[in-house]
């Protein structure tokens, strides 16, 4: 089921604000909200520029898709790390040791 494009702005607009609030309201908790709003925004951010890529590769623009499947790797990569340094800083925090991050 494919997301519209509508909702993917939608989320990559309200990581942003969480990340921003986040801030203020758990300081103790900075890294774990930093973290899970980033894999969030690069989940939503990676939904608009595949939906792009897709559009560009229909109209016949080669290189313009190329360069968004690329933009689209690394929107995936950074998510993965985003996803993998939520689950330290959770941990960090669990253990005690939030000032590691």
């Amino acid at each position: 089921m494919e997301a519209s494009v509508r909702r993917l702005g939608v989320e990559a607009i309200a990581a942003v604000v969480i990340v921003t609030g986040g801030f203020g309201a758990l300081p103790f908790a900075r890294p774990v909200v930093v973290t899970l709003a980033g894999a969030f925004l690069c989940y939503a951010t990676w939904g608009l520029v595949d939906r792009a890529r897709s559009h560009s590769a229909i109209r016949g623009w080669g290189r313009t898709a190329q360069c968004l499947r690329v933009l689209c790797g690394l929107l995936v990569g950074l998510g993965v790390l985003s996803g993998v340094g939520s689950i330290l800083a959770i941990w960090f925090i669990v253990l005690g040791d939030a000032w590691v991050l």
